[in-house]
């Protein structure tokens, strides 16, 4: 069986081998690679990825392609988590957007949609390529930002053996098992929303239900692992919900503007810093590759929201060996694989057409939700349950941004591009087309 890698180049590549090496009944016995980045892909693979195969003796056969269309051709599943532009196009649009007093983030705001629109086009290209190539393929799309992207193929190409992932709900899952002093597998969450953007609103601890208990319990405990949750417990009180934690923006965001705008360096350029550093240690053989990447995930993991909350995280130090099967974006990725391949009935949060889930969405409309495989593919479990109005209004508002965003890249008209980034709830109408242009300007879509 074969699975394909895009933008195997990244540094969270070793994170989804290593899982995939602990899953050798998943019987995977090709591992097709490819990046446009080919010097830093061979560096990894010499290095890192060589260090983890050899760890786990395994006898998976890794490729590194040289084309899309090598790497997708008879391949079973694919994998996709490409960067359009890289970290340095990232941190433009960090940039431009401090620039117009609007938040800095990949995916929210001015960021998410720049990022959308010079991503989108590249996946299509990759789609295109699976319908050629691999046509009973399944993709599993992991590329930011993922609800908007997965939306985008599902509409515009019709292919529909597509699904999307995002590791911040199920993170949550880890916290409630730290904090009931029992393994995750024993806890089972429901979050329904979008990606970046929804709600836990059910935490069950062995079959029972706990979500209010742990709100009225457990809430103090939850905010010591994840600081910056602190600015949200008055919504978490008011809603009975546990927010994806990039609600943060929605919630606090003039206070993230207001720290952004004094920071030193943003997020993009914090790991642009990260990466460089790792790449190098890689090149140069001072540490061994496993130890380079440790101390890169540290620094990575620890310096999470902290520019944008102001909150320090409590992370003890990674060690890549020690990962067993965790909740990150990687045992996501597989656990879709276990279903698919086995028929594992285990319920994940996926990025799926809404199909009556709830009935004030289409049918068609990608939405990020608890679900499970029925029959040949996924499906959302149960219907929607009664969410906050405020709540409710946010998620419609910004499904018609994501709509609006996606007609826009059909028309490929400025009028439909402004239009489009004027409904972001970030944006009013009157900045919307001088951001357009600006963005324009700098390249970062035509």
């Amino acid at each position: 069986m074969k699975l394909t890698i895009l933008g195997a180049a990244s540094p969270r590549f070793p994170l989804l081998l290593h899982s995939l090496l602990q899953r050798p009944h998943l019987k995977i016995t090709t591992i097709a690679l490819f990046d446009t980045d080919k010097k830093k892909l061979h560096l990894l693979h010499d290095t890192l990825l060589n260090a983890l195969v050899n760890h786990h003796n395994s006898k998976v056969m890794i490729v590194l392609a040289e084309t899309l269309e090598e790497a997708i051709k008879e391949s079973d599943y694919i994998f996709s988590s490409i960067r359009v532009g890289g970290q340095a196009r990232r941190a433009q649009d960090e940039q431009l957007a401090i620039s117009f007093g609007q938040i800095a983030q990949e995916t929210v705001g001015i960021g998410g949609f720049s990022l959308a629109m010079r991503t989108v086009p590249k996946v299509l290209e990759q789609v295109r390529c699976i319908q050629s190539f691999a046509p009973n393929a399944v993709l599993i799309n992991f590329t930011n930002p993922s609800g908007l992207i997965t939306q985008a193929v599902y509409s515009l190409t019709g292919f529909s053996k597509i699904v999307g992932i995002c590791d911040a709900p199920q993170l949550i899952t880890t916290h409630v098992a730290s904090i009931y002093g029992c393994d995750e597998v024993d806890v089972q969450i429901k979050y329904y929303g979008l990606n970046h953007l929804g709600w836990v609103y059910s935490i069950q601890v062995r079959g029972e239900e706990k979500i209010k208990s742990f709100i009225n319990e457990h809430l103090e405990e939850f905010c010591n692992i994840e600081p910056f949750y602190k600015d949200m417990v008055s919504h978490i009180r008011r809603t009975g919900f546990i927010p994806n934690e990039y609600l943060y923006y929605y919630l606090q965001k003039e206070k993230v503007e207001q720290l952004q705008r004094k920071a030193p360096k943003l997020r993009a350029q914090q790991i642009e810093l990260l990466d460089e550093k790792l790449y190098q240690k890689l090149e140069q053989h001072t540490v061994s590759p496993l130890e380079a990447f440790n101390h890169y995930m540290s620094a990575r993991n620890g310096s999470y929201m902290s520019t944008e909350s102001g909150h320090q995280r409590n992370i003890t130090h990674f060690d890549l060996l020690s990962q067993k099967q965790a909740n990150g974006y990687d045992a996501i990725a597989l656990d879709v694989l276990e279903c698919l391949i086995e028929g594992s009935n285990k319920q994940l949060i996926l990025n799926i057409p809404n199909a009556g889930f709830d009935p004030n969405l289409d049918d068609e409309d990608i939405i990020e939700v608890t679900s499970q495989l029925n029959g040949k593919w996924f499906a959302a479990v149960g219907k929607a349950p009664d969410i906050d109005q405020e709540c409710l209004s946010l998620l419609y508002e910004m499904k018609r941004y994501e709509r609006a965003v996606i007609k826009a890249l059909e028309e490929k008209s400025e009028q439909s591009i402004i239009q489009a980034l004027s409904l972001h709830p970030f944006v009013d109408q009157i900045d919307a087309s001088i951001i357009v242009k600006a963005l324009q300007k700098d390249g970062s879509f035509l």
